[in-house]
């Protein structure tokens, strides 16, 4: 698919008078490809295993899977009313944060993807269309050079800071706990065993 993408875009510049020098530039923009938003069902498919931690549980009983849906209770009723917010199902003010891709436009954002689900597998670890694949995951050097991110306090912060509405303070590492989602150690050893990238 990335291959085909370039493609289609060094064809276009060319189109576009470039010549050479463009297929130059398009080359050496090769690793900067956009990555696109897939959404958590793609997700689901490989971490629902119970082998590998089965993941998408972890997320599926988590309050980041309600994100959205919580946009419809009086509680955020009564927050919107206090905001000014007519509808905080439609507003950038709440959807920033309970949702995954906000105001990301069409292009970055896979037919797959609902965001009605809420902060998504790719909220915290990045678009995955290019890392989503097991042959990719399987590494953990080939997924975060495919553009796996490990999210930090930082990633967390973007929402979980002052400026919500809801803010009582934020303890990173208590929040980590109630969210983890661990890959086991022996699956961990056998993807190194398998034949991961040293």
């Amino acid at each position: 698919m990335r291959k085909m993408r370039q493609a289609f875009v060094g064809l276009l510049l060319l189109l576009l008078g470039g010549g050479g020098v463009v297929l130059e530039a398009v080359h050496a923009r090769a690793d900067s490809v956009m990555h696109r938003y897939v959404g958590v069902e793609t997700c689901e498919v490989c971490h629902s295993a119970k082998r590998i931690g089965d993941q998408f549980d972890a997320w599926a009983g988590s309050p980041h899977a309600r994100a959205y849906a919580d946009l419809t209770t009086p509680e955020a009723r009564a927050i919107a009313d206090r905001l000014h917010v007519a509808d905080p199902t439609r507003d950038g003010r709440c959807l920033s944060c309970h949702v995954t891709a906000y105001g990301k436009p069409l292009p970055e954002v896979l037919s797959t993807f609902r965001r009605t689900d809420g902060v998504q597998c790719e909220s915290c670890h990045g678009p995955g269309e290019d890392y989503a694949h097991f042959s990719v995951m399987i590494s953990p050097k080939k997924s975060k050079r495919a553009g796996v991110v490990i999210p930090d306090e930082t990633t967390c912060k973007t929402c979980h800071n002052p400026s919500s509405p809801t803010y009582k303070g934020f303890d990173y590492h208590a929040a980590l706990r109630m969210i983890a989602h661990p890959v086991p150690a022996e699956t961990k050893r056998e993807t190194l065993e398998m034949g991961d990238e040293k």
